[in-house]
């Protein structure tokens, strides 16, 4: 089995496929003052309550866009596993990308996994956008080349900086709503951080397909996409919660034949 780990700057993301299916999904907080062994202890306890045998882990591979973390769950990997640790990022892992951005080191992982994922599965001209800590729009050309992109504030950061920010305004999590013009505080609140989103995705994806020359299969991921797809469904063709995982697995059967 392949077990992977997606680390973004909130959650680690653990996949763990059988083949071609995805099987188990988890979420842990992202937390560089945890030790290895407090990690490997998470993860065992994942593995025991899912019945899974740690001895049929046979495969490892690891993205992340916080480095510090990638030390501390490779060296968590080791403690109940011998199989090789592949790191997306060094020289022997290969993503098979034309990379067209002025810096390659620049682009984080989790951008380049969903470039692959998306075009394996979607083919070219797309534009992916990953609800995660930051609100990223990637841009994939015709024959799967990385071209650039956008990076926002994400979702909760914005939420944060309502309630930090201010004397009077609550804390409080993102979701649905019909109404535009708020009844309460609450509800101000989540309409404008729900309705200010989608009306962000919608200007940038035009400002992007306007500049790009021509109509993309426009694809949602990340944490918070669920909350977002009903409220984009006129704009997105796919909502693709596991792309990043999809990528990853893809990525280590690339490097596997090559």
């Amino acid at each position: 089995m392949l077990l992977t780990f997606d680390i973004g700057n909130t959650n680690i993301v653990v996949g763990l496929f059988r083949e071609k299916d995805l099987i188990h999904k988890w979420r842990l907080l992202s937390d560089s003052v945890k030790s290895s062994d407090d990690y490997a202890v998470d993860l065992v306890e994942l593995f025991l309550t899912a019945k899974i045998d740690c001895l049929h882990i046979n495969k490892v591979l690891i993205g992340s866009v916080v480095p510090e973390l990638s030390s501390i769950i490779n060296e968590a990997v080791k403690k109940f596993t011998n199989c090789k640790i592949l790191s997306i990022g060094d020289d022997e892992v290969k993503l098979g990308i034309d990379i067209q951005v002025k810096n390659k080191n620049e682009v984080g992982a989790d951008r380049l996994i969903n470039t692959v994922a998306g075009y394996n599965k979607f083919g070219g001209n797309l534009i992916i956008i990953d609800f995660g800590t930051a609100t990223t729009f990637d841009v994939v050309g015709n024959n799967g080349e990385y071209l650039g992109g956008v990076i926002s504030p994400g979702v909760n950061l914005s939420l944060k900086a309502l309630h930090d920010m201010t004397a009077k305004l609550p804390k409080i999590s993102v979701k649905p709503q019909n109404n535009v013009i708020g009844k309460n505080t609450i509800e101000a609140m989540n309409s404008g951080v729900y309705f200010g989103y989608i009306s962000l995705i919608e200007g940038l994806v035009a400002k992007i397909e306007k500049e790009y020359g021509a109509k993309t299969t426009k694809i949602i991921t990340g944490g918070l996409a669920e909350v977002f797809k009903e409220g984009l469904k006129d704009l997105v063709n796919h909502y693709e919660p596991n792309l990043t995982l999809e990528g990853m697995r893809i990525i280590y059967e690339k490097n596997i034949k090559e």
